[in-house]
């Protein structure tokens, strides 16, 4: 049908519902996380209402001008309000800052048959910890431990694994060398070599 026509429906705006949804989220004291990993065009409006950003790693440094994420992830929760930036690092893990320190979490070594889902679990899993009231740490570690195990398997749902196995890769799981050094909630060092 032609949208000129006069039987076709009205268009509505793109994103007016999603915003006014984060709006009331937001103002209930419900989280609102994003997931980004690109920068479209209008996400602009939508960060200020974001609590929670975990991006990938070059997001950060893209809207601050900083390559560096000791530096870009304060600068943009600094502009735009979030109560935690965080880049996912792939096999290097995750690093987070809350306002006050930088958290960092390695990724844990699995036998890898696809990362495709990767980052749609690491986020599911910080989404759950987040909700069970866990320390930042935790999550951060829960969520790279969950997308590891995910990483086992063919496929975005590759191996969704149940609770007591994630808590098992945690405790016993071999990781990844660490790209940060973190030091009593601080960054101390850059990229290790």
């Amino acid at each position: 049908m032609d949208p000129r026509s006069p039987r076709a429906p009205p268009r509505r705006p793109r994103h007016p519902r999603r915003n006014h949804r984060r709006h009331l989220a937001r103002s209930a004291g419900i989280p609102v996380i994003a997931d980004l990993d690109e920068l479209y065009p209008g996400v602009d409006a939508l960060l200020p209402l974001i609590d929670y950003l975990i991006t990938s790693r070059d997001i950060p440094g893209r809207i601050s001008g900083e390559s560096d994420l000791r530096k870009s992830l304060p600068a943009v929760r600094s502009r735009y309000g979030a109560r935690l930036t965080a880049a996912t690092l792939g096999p290097e893990g995750v690093l987070a800052y809350d306002g006050a320190y930088f958290h960092y979490a390695p990724a844990f070594r699995v036998d890898t048959v696809d990362t495709t889902g990767a980052g749609d679990i690491f986020h599911a899993g910080f989404i759950f910890g987040l909700l069970q009231g866990w320390p930042l740490q935790h999550q951060l570690e829960f969520a790279c431990a969950a997308a590891a195990l995910n990483c086992t398997g063919i496929g975005a749902r590759g191996h969704i694994a149940p609770l007591a196995e994630i808590e098992h890769l945690i405790s016993t799981g071999q990781r990844h060398p660490s790209a940060f050094q973190i030091q009593s909630g601080t960054a101390i060092s850059g990229c290790a070599p």
